[in-house]
């Protein structure tokens, strides 16, 4: 369980409200949290989390996409200026800005092995590199995160052979992998990849379909923990919500951590409280109910 128990873990449905230690600073996952199918940000969402803002509370998004399909978002709650952790925490850089806090990309030679692990199952994975994403060529393993992301891949060719930086040019450091895989296929291919790599690198998904790769000091939790470090937050003062494997330790270290109804049961059995209601509007529920004055 989380550190800190407060409250019903129906958050959203009976009468009466948390009392939590006060809240000093809100994290947010995006995709399945703050947004739903039609990736917007609901008009009552948006009033809550900026209410929630004006009471002195920082808010922060953390996510698995890429620094620049987060960076809207950030800026439409009203978030300039304050750091965005992105790529499940190997990237944490400002919102409207250049500075980055921390950048942690996973090292060529293991990047090559997971790929090479990956193309010989026949799959087709994807590399995330300078806040944008190479795929060999298009396919039907590109739409799903087109989907999501509205961003279209490069087309690089052999991936391998991109990495390693052949022909005179520069090997490269991705800062995540991502693989697309059917949702009844992906708990095989996740036992073995994290058999294959789980002492070496963070092996999460994030959407069912999503498998992911980060270096193997990343994480959302281990992101945040440093973020809050810096900015002077105790964990103990932390609110975080999500609704993936990939918000686990995220969750876990949050004095408040808030796991959406329609999350895996693992994240259900870490948090303290479940928000109910679809992405967007069970959050600002929550918000309403749980965390405004």
């Amino acid at each position: 369980m989380s550190n800190q128990q407060t409250g019903d873990r129906d958050g959203g449905s009976r009468p009466g409200r948390l009392n939590p230690p006060r809240i000093r600073l809100a994290a947010f996952d995006l995709d399945g949290t703050l947004l739903g199918p039609d990736i917007i940000l609901g008009d009552r969402l948006i009033r809550a989390v900026r209410r929630l803002s004006d009471q002195g509370v920082t808010v922060l998004i953390v996510t698995g996409r890429m620094h620049r399909t987060a960076e809207r978002y950030a800026l439409e709650l009203g978030l300039e200026g304050l750091p965005l952790v992105t790529y499940n925490g190997a990237l944490v850089r400002r919102a409207g800005g250049d500075d980055v806090w921390w950048h942690q990309p996973i090292a060529a030679p293991l990047a090559v092995e997971v790929l090479e692990f990956l193309i010989e199952r026949g799959l087709e994975p994807l590399v995330f590199h300078g806040d944008g994403v190479c795929a060999r060529g298009p396919g039907d393993h590109v739409d799903p995160y087109f989907r999501v992301s509205g961003i279209a891949p490069e087309y690089v060719g052999d991936l391998v052979r991109y990495v390693k930086g052949l022909a005179g040019a520069p090997t490269v450091e991705p800062l995540k992998l991502l693989q697309v895989e059917a949702v009844e296929s992906m708990p095989a291919l996740r036992d073995q990849a994290v058999a294959r790599f789980g002492a070496r690198l963070t092996v999460t998904t994030s959407f069912p379909y999503f498998l992911e790769f980060m270096s193997g000091e990343v994480s959302k939790g281990r992101a945040l923990a440093r973020v809050c470090e810096r900015l002077g937050v105790r964990a103990a003062e932390v609110a975080a919500f999500g609704d993936g494997l990939n918000d686990l330790d995220m969750i876990q270290w949050a004095g408040l951590g808030v796991a959406m109804e329609h999350g895996p049961q693992e994240l259900l059995a870490a948090a303290a409280q479940v928000a109910e209601g679809p992405p967007g509007e069970g959050v600002a529920r929550f918000i309403e109910r749980n965390l405004l004055k």
